[in-house]
């Protein structure tokens, strides 16, 4: 029983063990011949020559069983390098099945659980670099990848639009290679001289149309080491412009607002000075005080009207019935006209589909076009007033004999506060904001709105509506 025990435990260090089955393996192979020799010696009283024939034999014999098992083990080694190679290479996709109780499957094992981590390593930054080239793409900001020598290491779309250049053209090579710019080299040589964040809007093109805010940031390792730095190219234009129309506008309105303002104050204190015993000066003031205060509410009317429009981001829709909205503009203004001898022409064709715009925004519109055209309009001339229907759009003209308007003014006639004559339309009591809520009315309703005009023969003001159809009337 104690043999057979240690016999087994012998048999499983064999095969569990690549150090001891070389060493049994070089035991049975000098040990058997030798043991054969002396056995077989000793009965047969083998001479010289036979015993070199044996020993000859069984050296044959050992160096066959070696070489087929050094050849095994080979092999073996050569799989699994293979297999360790390409796993460096980054092609972690094969595996080596080795079942077998030694050090070699062990190893073997070993490196599929390392192959298996690898693939799993490779499929998470292969997404991770998806989600990164997407997001990277789909930025409206240009996006360029610098290293720590100024080599270009990538380049987003919005980059390759904004600087007209080429990704594929430009991996590798120096910035002043691909896009020549003194303002873009200097920021990045001083961020990566320097290691800090640097920003500053620059124009890129000679016409310098655009604004552009450049940002420049340092990349680091985690052992505090300059990689390289990534360069954000923002378009700033529309934001200035905003910005700048901000500050004009307010502006405009704190000299609107003075303006009147200033006036009053003015009579007021005359009239406390001792103006307001004189009857016929005090009423002449009393009026003037009137109307600019008059004047004050139009405009504040027409800033809170305006801001609606703006900050609603839609009109309020409605069936605005064009041909009855049209008549009571037409009975409002004619007195206006006539007190200046201007003939008014009008002209409403019958049975006019409704339009997308509340009565009071139709309204609004009608009386802006036809009351500036009346206003600008000399003593004796004639202002025409149409409405009518084209395909499926509702068209309003509204043309004058009036002084016109220069034509480099006419990009502008539709800016808030913007007046041709500033002296003159104040004093026919306008606030510079009527064509403004015009255009925004018609262009929240889906309509255009157009000007022509010439200095000395008139103006044409043309606003095209679309009408309701019937699958958007409400249900009664």
């Amino acid at each position: 029983m104690g043999r057979d025990h240690f016999a087994e435990r012998l048999l499983k260090l064999a095969r569990g063990s690549l150090q001891w089955k070389l060493t049994f393996t070089y035991i049975v192979l000098v040990m058997l011949p030798l043991s054969w020799l002396y056995f077989f010696h000793n009965e047969n009283n083998m001479g010289f020559t036979g015993l070199m024939a044996t020993l000859f034999f069984f050296f044959c014999f050992s160096a066959g069983v070696v070489y087929v098992w050094a050849g095994q083990l080979a092999h073996t080694l050569n799989e699994l390098t293979r297999v360790v190679s390409r796993m460096e290479s980054g092609q972690a996709s094969r595996y080596y099945w080795l079942i077998q109780p030694d050090e070699l499957g062990t190893l073997a094992q070993t490196i599929n659980q390392t192959v298996e981590s690898v693939r799993t390593s490779i499929h998470g930054l292969h997404q991770e670099k998806t989600k990164f080239e997407t997001i990277l793409e789909s930025m409206v900001e240009g996006v360029i990848g610098f290293d720590q020598m100024g080599r270009i290491l990538l380049v987003n779309r919005a980059a390759e639009r904004m600087l007209r250049i080429r990704s594929d053209q430009a991996m590798g090579k120096l910035m002043v290679e691909v896009f020549r710019h003194r303002g873009l080299d200097e920021l990045l040589e001083i961020s990566l001289r320097s290691g800090d964040l640097v920003k500053q809007e620059i124009h890129l093109w000679a016409n310098r149309a655009q604004t552009y805010r450049v940002q420049v940031v340092p990349v680091w390792a985690e052992n505090r080491r300059l990689l390289g730095a990534a360069m954000v190219i923002d378009d700033v234009t529309e934001v200035r412009r905003l910005e700048q129309m901000r500050t004009e506008f307010v502006a405009n309105v704190s000299h609107e607002l003075r303006t009147p303002l200033t006036s009053i104050k003015g009579f007021v204190e005359t009239l406390l000075d001792g103006a307001l015993e004189n009857p016929v000066i005090s009423r002449r003031f009393l009026t003037i005080i009137d109307e600019e205060a008059q004047r004050l509410q139009r405009l504040i009317e027409d800033l809170l009207h305006l801001s609606r429009i703006e900050s609603y981001g839609d009109i309020v829709q409605g069936e605005a019935p064009v041909e009855a909205e049209a008549i009571q503009v037409k009975n409002l203004l004619e007195p206006i006209a006539a007190d200046k001898n201007i003939t008014l022409h009008v002209a409403i064709e019958k049975d006019l589909p409704s339009v997308p715009l509340s009565k009071d925004n139709l309204k609004q519109v009608l009386v802006n076009l036809v009351e500036n055209a009346i206003k600008y309009t000399p003593k004796g001339g004639q202002v025409w007033f149409s409405i009518r229907l084209v395909d499926v759009d509702v068209l309003i003209e509204v043309r004058d004999t009036g002084i016109g308007i220069p034509e480099e003014s006419l990009p502008r006639i539709f800016e808030r506060f913007y007046r041709v004559d500033k002296a003159r339309s104040r004093e026919m009591g306008g606030t510079g904001l009527g064509l403004a809520i015009v255009k925004h009315i018609v262009e929240k309703s889906g309509g255009q709105v157009r000007v022509n005009s010439k200095i000395g023969e008139g103006t044409t003001f043309v606003v095209s509506l679309p009408v309701v159809k019937e699958t958007e009337l409400p249900v009664k």
